[in-house]
């Protein structure tokens, strides 16, 4: 019990001061590249307005939010998550994890965003820095970029109380014919009080080097976040679940997360959630953002012997472009 404490204790120190070191230059709207690592991975997580730090049985998707998240997983478990993202961009994700006796939860994951056939617009040698490579520079009428992330992932329960998760991911970004690269890692906390699956966690992200195009760095958008959640209502396999998440991004003010999810039967579930100081919030010029506010979503469990299957669909809302749509499908063998 002693040693828990002492190991809880640690690691939240650690990813309070690495954050805190991290934010210590400013925060300033645009500073970050890879910003596709903000999209938030699976229709149940989502659903609930991405205030998930502490969701439990949250399945494989867990790795891209707290990989702690991901160690009361059972044998092996499989993610598939699609989502029509902004501006016609297809934005997708694989999560696969496996129970290792006597190690803990290990996972690998993959993210990919990307758009093809776009019409090339383009200055000859547009800086000086890149007239000596003029000759060397894409001249096609189109172009395409995409955005990838890889994930490998280890979490573990160290008793009935407390889980400990770490992620190490390849990140990288390709325009037209440049590209960048970057490593970074997660790392999560998760600690259960057993009253009421009163959950309490934490979770840095992207914690890692810049990407760097033409010499000129931009760092990953580091996260960090706080978070409580817990079981309001329960009765046999009916229940009653909030969660509320505390979330400081590097290039925004702090954010406030919440969502509820009820299920019923233990197999229907209907999720919403709300993010707190996006919505309605104004850019840098003064003009509204479009950034999202209020989401919704549901899922049912369908079983075939021991393999179990569910089907999660989420939606949410933006103030100025279309909302989004996310479907996930999540299996258990």
């Amino acid at each position: 019990m002693y040693k828990s404490k002492y190991m809880i204790a640690g690691f939240a120190a650690a990813m309070l001061f690495s954050s805190s070191m991290s934010f210590a230059g400013g925060q300033k709207t645009g500073i970050n590249g890879a910003a596709f690592l903000k999209i938030g991975v699976g229709a149940r997580q989502i659903g609930l307005g991405s205030a998930v730090t502490t969701l439990q049985n949250g399945g494989p998707n867990m790795m891209f939010w707290n990989p702690a998240g991901t160690s009361n997983l059972e044998g092996t478990a499989l993610s598939l998550n699609h989502s029509s993202w902004l501006l016609s961009m297809d934005h997708n994700a694989f999560a696969f994890t496996h129970n290792v006796e006597g190690l803990g939860v290990i996972g690998i994951g993959l993210i990919h965003v990307g758009l093809g056939d776009i019409v090339a617009n383009r200055d000859v040698a547009p800086t000086d820095a890149l007239k000596p490579r003029q000759a060397d520079l894409a001249t096609g009428d189109v172009f395409s970029f995409y955005d990838m992330a890889a994930n490998i992932s280890l979490a573990r329960q160290f008793s009935d109380k407390l889980s400990l998760g770490a992620s190490v991911k390849f990140i990288k970004e390709k325009i037209d014919d440049q590209s960048a690269t970057a490593i970074a890692g997660d790392f999560g906390v998760t600690y259960n009080t057993g009253w009421h699956q009163l959950v309490f966690g934490a979770a840095l992200q992207n914690l890692g080097g810049d990407l760097t195009y033409y010499q000129s760095g931009t760092p990953l958008p580091l996260v960090f976040s706080i978070g409580a959640s817990i079981n309001i209502a329960e009765q046999e396999d009916n229940r009653v679940v909030a969660l509320v998440d505390a979330t400081k991004r590097q290039d925004s003010e702090q954010l406030y997360f919440g969502g509820m999810e009820v299920t019923l039967m233990d197999h229907y579930q209907l999720r919403g959630g709300y993010k707190f100081g996006l919505s309605g919030a104004n850019d840098d010029f003064g003009q509204p953002s479009t950034d999202e506010g209020l989401s919704m979503g549901g899922g049912f469990v369908m079983e075939t012997g021991s393999t179990k299957a569910h089907i999660d669909y989420s939606w949410t809302q933006f103030d100025i472009l279309d909302s989004t749509h996310r479907f996930s499908l999540y299996f258990t063998f």
